[in-house]
This record gives structure tokens, C-alpha cells and sequence, in this order.
């Protein structure tokens, strides 16, 4: 019998052990050949994105698709590679590859690998047997290896000879990175540009520290704390020096860096960085932390109990944009009547939270407050934040009322319906004052001086006279029967000082006893805060038109009449009887009016304002900049921005916008037109034709 194996390796193998040991060596060169094509693809990926960074200087948004498109284009090469059908598919295949590699074989191993002939034909697989061809399949193997291997270790060694950080700069892209870049197209020898600028909030937030590449403004919450990081200029001219608004800071150097850290003001301010002939502005906008929401859901609205008995249930829903610290339900139980009255204050339902939103709920029993006929309970929800640099932040929900009726409120059935409060008849009288002012002020042109004056201090002193009412009414609930003023020398504002020493001295003089309150705010004071307010606001209205200046009182005449709506609102009006609906007949009295349809006289428009024109002159004085001097550009822009914060929001945004742009080199074109049109708001119509059927 013939013996068709062979020594391979020092042990001996059959032809088809043979073929199939190539098969398997071949396959695997293959597949390594698929991956090392993967890495070198994925490796010229970063290599060209890295070299163009390091000469033109990437936005981060397009570094940061570097890593998902070199995976993205590995994937596909090492699909490609294995999808194909290459030599290590079957045996037959690579049976085929060794004969055109082994022309003297004549077929001899296709013919010894064939199922049909295998082992029926001893003398071909003998004579296949004695060709040794598994040192051409190892050399096959290495070299389809050696072109990629020697590809990825091209692409290793560019990254590993690529300046420090330029690698970093796309390989792990991210924000405030900006300080690495090489910038070998752009060098200037300018410590202020670029600069990275981090935002580390008060520990209160619980909000992470953000970073900012070359930020025209930076948006902050007080007390955050600002640190400004640039690349120092080996420059003894180019020396870094600061200032926060008025005040000169400190600049810090360390390891070719200049570093600025300040704490976050309370107002909008600029920040100017000046090295040499560079010069640089940076606003700094704070973010005022809102105070919490509070919604008082139980009890639902105000109620009159007959007996003060039974359980009340209290609930509120809060909610802050930080985080809440604390909320609890307070009140305020008023009893007496006419002009005796104490106050008497508490809290309830205390409770500690650590989350943004979160819930109250009380029960408590109305006996276990010993109210009595005639008394009133105003309950409220208070929550405070966390905020320990500007606050707390204490927010409130309405307040709800629960009073104990009187047993001489159901000795009548019909009763008229009660007059009017105090703070109704202040109201209507103080609007009365408010329409003389503005009359005196529309004729103000057609009289002389004499005359304005005269009139104003006629109108003066109808103000002082309900000034006084007001402040009597104040002090009468609390038991002084002078009022508030004795002499027309005591002309000066009340204040929370004085209210609290007179409710003092009044609950001592009834009671024997200090009148007893919790919490931030007296209940003497916040029953009678919205008279205070206006009796003040009364005050200011006089003296201006004691002056002869009836345009400068109007304002403070109505602040103090919307006071005293405020005290008309609270004053809770409970009728005792129902008013007697009136009956009109319509078809009788339609058309018999007095009216002659005359047309009401035509009020002008309001006329532009005036620092409109000055506005758009210096946009466009920074636009002219924006080619030659985009820095000073920029700087123009923020300043200009600065000035409209809190006048124009939607414009003050825009103007951010088209600086950011500007600084960062893009395309500022669409953001600076849509600044300027907003700047010049409405459309002007110059001898525009007018419409068919009017008068022009």
C-alpha cells in the first residue's frame, strides 16, 4: 500500500490535513491583514484631521466627528476585506492556489482534496504528498501581513511625532481645549486670543462647572466664581493685565499660562483684558436665582365657619429651578373688632427637602387654635431655596382665609349689603386726585407759573389730607387714636419701624402682653403693608406737587393707587345680605342714548426713542470694523449690547449672537443683519401713497 503522509512540523499529515492546516493559516492572514487595513484607515483618519487642526485650527464641532468617522470608516474597510471570497474560503480554493503556485502537481492536489476521489487513488495523493508547499503559504501569509502592518506603524509614529496636544485636540475633543491648539496659520504673538474661560456655580447649585471657548459673554449666577485661562507671549510688552469694572485684578502666570479668577459680580459688567497693543472685552451678564414656586391647593378657596371646630386639611405643591431647603404653612390669626385688634402668628408643617419640587400637607384641628366669633385665620405656604450667597430665596403661594362668623350675623335675614371698606374710598379718592393731576399737567403749557403752582399745591393739599386718612387708618387698628400724624411738622414716610413700635405699644396697652410673631415678615406689617406702601407713595406725589411739578407726581400717584387696590383686594368683603337685581326693558331703552357718534379725538403715536438713532450709528461704525479689526468689532458689539440688558432682551440677545460669531471667525453675516433689524424695530413709511378712499 502506498503512504501518502507526509512529515510537517515533526509529526506526519495527510494531504487533506495538510491543505486544510494552509487553509486555516491563509484565513487568519486574511483576517489580521482586514484589521491592520482598519486601524491604518482609522490612523490616516485622525493623522489628516490632527495636521489640519494644527494649521487652520478646527471648530470643535467638526474635531469631534473625527473619532466616530475613523470607527465608521474602519468598519467599512474590515466588512469589505471579509466579505470577499479570497483563497482561505474551502479547501479547494486554496488547492487551486498551491497548483498555480506548483505547476509540476498537475491537478494532483485538487484531485487528492476532491470528496468524490478521496482515498481512491493512493499513488496521485503519494505523489501530492511529496510537494512541500508550506513554506510558500507561510511567505503568502507575511506578506499580505506586512503592507498594513507596515501602514500602521506609518500612521503611529506621524501621531507619536505631532506636537503635544494635537492629537488630544481631536482624538478627545472637547470644550476648553481651545488653549492647546498649535495655530502654526494663525500665530500673533496675542495672549488674548484665544482664551477658555470656566464657570464654577456656588456650591448651591449643585450644578457642574461649564467651560467656554472664547466666549464674547459669559452667563453666570452670583457668587459663581469666573477663571479666565490664556496662553502667555514670551514678551516683556505683552504682560496681561485686568479689570472687573473699575476694580484692577490680579493676573497669576504659571507654566506658559496667565490665569484671572474673580467672583461673579451682582450686576452686568465688562471685563477688559489689555496686553500691550492687544485689547480685549469680556461681559459678564448674572443669572438671578428665581425664587421658589409655591401653589397652595388645599384649601381650595375662602370659607366662614359657624362653630371654629372639625379638621382642615392644608396642602401645596413647590418647586425651584435649583433646589428647594425648606417650607412650611404659616398664619395669622386677626381678632377684634372696630378699632381693637390683635394679631397672632405661627407655623405648621415644618419640612426639610433636597430635590428641585416637593409637596406640604397638614392636618391639624380648628379648636386646637382656641379661635372665637369674629376671628380670622389667613393661612399661606412659604418655601426658601438654597441659596446662601444673595438669599434665601423665599417664595409664598395666596393667601386663603377661614373666619368664625358672629352670632349677631344671624339675627337678620335681610340685611343691606355692608358699605364700602376704608381702602375702597381711599381707592376712589385717590383716582380723583390722580385724574386733577394729569388734567393740570395736559394744560401745564397754556399757564404761567403762578398759576401752575397754585393749583398744584391746591391739588397738594387734597393729597396730604388723604395721606393723613390713610395713616390713621393704619394706626387706628392698632389702638393710637392720634393717627399717624399730629402736626403738619411730622411730613416724612412711615416705615416698618415705626408700624411695629405702635403695634407694640398698642398690644401692651390691651393685652399686657408683646404682641407675638414668627418668621421674616410681622403680621402687623403684612396686613398693613399695602396701605403703608401707598401712605409713602402719597408722600412722594406731595412734595413734587408742593413744587409745581405735576408731571413728576403722577407716577407716585399711581403706584400709591395700585397699593391701595392691593389693600382693597385683601380686605375681604363678606355681604350679609343679597342686593336687589335691577330689571331693565331693553326694546324701551334702546336708541334713546344722547350719543351723537361723534368720533373721540385721535391720541399720536409714541414717538421713537430717542438713543435709537445714536444705537444704530455705532452698530455701524462696528460693522465698518468687523473686516479689518474683527476683535474690536466684537468689543464695540458687547458694549453696545451692554447698554440695552434690561431695556431690549431680544436685541441684547442678537447683538451676543453676531459678537460670538465675529470672535469665533465665522460667517457673521445673517446674525448681524438680524441684530440691525432689530435695532431699528419697526418699518418707517416716508410719503407712503395712502389707501384708496382716504385722505392722505
Amino acid at each position: 500500500m502506498v503512504d501518502a503522509s507526509y512529515p510537517v512540523g515533526g509529526e506526519r499529515m495527510n494531504v487533506q490535513e495538510r491543505v486544510e492546516r494552509a487553509r486555516r493559516r491563509l484565513r487568519a492572514a486574511e483576517i489580521a491583514t482586514g484589521i491592520l487595513e482598519a486601524l491604518a484607515v482609522a490612523g490616516a483618519v485622525f493623522v489628516a484631521m490632527a495636521m489640519v487642526d494644527a494649521l487652520l485650527t478646527l471648530p470643535l464641532v467638526i474635531r469631534m466627528t473625527a473619532p466616530p468617522l475613523a470607527v465608521i470608516a474602519a468598519v467599512a474597510r474590515l466588512s469589505q476585506r471579509l466579505a470577499r471570497r479570497r483563497t482561505g474560503a474551502n479547501a479547494e480554493d486554496v488547492a487551486l492556489w498551491i497548483e498555480a503556485r506548483f505547476p509540476a502537481l498537475r491537478y494532483a492536489l485538487v484531485t487528492a482534496v476532491d470528496p468524490e476521489y478521496a482515498g481512491r487513488v493512493p499513488e496521485i495523493e503519494h505523489n501530492a504528498g511529496l510537494v512541500a508547499f508550506e513554506p510558500e503559504v507561510s511567505r503568502a501569509a507575511w506578506r499580505a501581513v506586512a503592507r498594513p502592518l507596515i501602514a500602521v506603524a506609518i500612521a503611529a509614529s506621524v501621531l507619536f511625532l505631532l506636537p503635544k496636544g494635537t492629537v488630544a485636540r481631536v482624538a478627545t475633543a472637547r470644550t476648553g481645549d481651545a488653549l492647546v491648539a498649535l495655530s502654526l496659520g494663525r500665530r500673533t504673538g496675542n495672549p488674548l486670543e484665544p482664551v477658555v474661560v470656566y464657570v464654577a456655580p456656588p456650591p448651591y447649585a449643585a450644578i457642574a462647572t461649564t467651560v467656554l471657548d472664547d466666549p464674547a459673554s459669559v452667563h453666570a449666577f452670583v457668587g459663581s466664581i469666573i477663571t479666565i485661562d490664556g496662553r502667555s507671549v514670551d514678551d516683556s510688552t505683552s504682560t496681561v493685565v485686568a479689570s472687573v469694572g473699575s476694580h484692577d485684578e490680579r493676573i497669576t502666570t504659571s507654566s506658559g499660562r496667565w490665569r484671572l479668577v474673580f467672583a461673579m459680580p451682582v450686576t452686568t459688567t465688562a471685563v477688559r483684558l489689555r496686553a500691550g497693543v492687544h485689547e480685549r472685552l469680556l461681559v459678564v451678564e448674572p443669572i438671578i436665582d428665581s425664587i421658589p414656586i409655591v401653589t397652595l391647593t388645599l384649601p381650595a378657596r375662602d370659607t366662614i365657619y359657624r362653630h371654629p371646630s372639625g379638621t382642615v386639611r392644608l396642602a401645596a405643591d413647590l418647586s425651584d429651578d435649583l433646589g428647594l431647603a425648606s417650607g412650611t404653612f404659616e398664619y395669622i390669626i386677626s381678632s377684634g373688632s372696630g378699632e381693637n385688634f390683635t394679631f397672632k402668628s405661627g407655623t405648621m408643617g415644618a419640612t426639610t427637602f433636597n430635590g428641585k419640587v416637593g409637596a406640604l400637607a397638614v392636618i391639624f384641628r380648628l379648636d386646637s387654635l382656641s379661635l372665637q366669633p369674629g376671628d380670622i385665620l389667613h393661612l399661606r405656604a412659604v418655601a426658601r431655596d438654597r441659596n446662601n450667597i444673595s438669599g434665601p430665596g423665599i417664595g409664598a403661594s395666596e393667601t386663603r382665609t377661614l373666619r368664625v362668623a358672629r352670632a349677631d350675623e344671624y339675627d337678620s335675614v335681610d340685611v343691606a349689603a355692608a358699605p364700602p371698606p376704608e381702602p375702597e374710598k381711599n381707592a376712589l379718592s385717590q383716582r380723583m386726585i390722580l385724574l386733577m393731576t394729569e388734567a393740570l399737567e395736559k394744560r401745564r403749557p397754556k399757564l404761567n407759573r403762578s398759576s401752575l403752582l397754585g393749583e398744584s399745591q391746591s391739588i397738594a393739599a387734597e393729597q396730604t389730607r388723604l395721606r393723613k386718612r390713610v395713616g390713621q387708618i393704619i394706626f387706628a387698628r392698632l389702638g393710637e387714636d392720634n393717627g399717624a400724624e399730629e402736626s403738619d411738622s411730622q411730613l416724612k414716610p412711615l416705615n416698618a419701624d415705626s408700624l411695629l413700635a405702635a403695634a407694640a405699644r398698642a398690644n401692651t396697652a390691651k393685652t399686657g402682653t408683646e404682641q407675638e410673631q414668627q418668621g421674616d415678615e410681622t403680621p402687623v406689617v403684612a396686613i398693613n403693608k399695602p396701605l403703608l406702601t401707598a401712605y409713602n407713595h402719597m408722600w412722594q406725589a406731595a412734595t413734587f406737587l408742593e413744587l409745581g411739578e405735576p408731571g413728576a407726581a403722577v407716577p407716585w400717584m399711581k403706584k400709591a393707587l395700585d397699593a391701595l387696590q392691593v389693600a382693597r383686594a385683601a380686605e375681604r368683603i363678606y355681604l350679609r345680605g343679597k342686593s336687589r337685581a335691577v330689571v331693565v326693558d331693553v326694546e324701551r331703552a334702546r336708541l334713546q342714548g344722547k350719543d351723537k357718534g361723534s368720533p373721540a379725538l385721535r391720541t399720536p403715536r409714541e414717538t421713537l426713542d430717542p438713543t435709537r438713532a445714536a444705537r444704530l450709528t455705532r452698530f455701524d461704525a462696528a460693522l465698518k470694523l468687523a473686516l479689518t479689526m474683527p476683535s474690536a468689532a466684537a468689543d464695540s458689539l458687547l458694549l453696545l449690547r451692554m447698554e440695552l440688558i434690561g431695556r431690549d432682551d431680544t436685541a441684547s440677545r442678537d447683538l451676543e449672537t453676531a459678537a460670538n460669531a465675529i470672535r469665533s471667525g465665522k460667517n457673521a453675516t445673517s446674525a448681524l443683519i438680524r441684530a440691525r433689524r432689530t435695532l431699528v424695530g419697526g418699518v418707517e413709511h416716508r410719503n407712503a401713497i395712502a389707501p384708496w378712499g382716504t385722505i392722505p
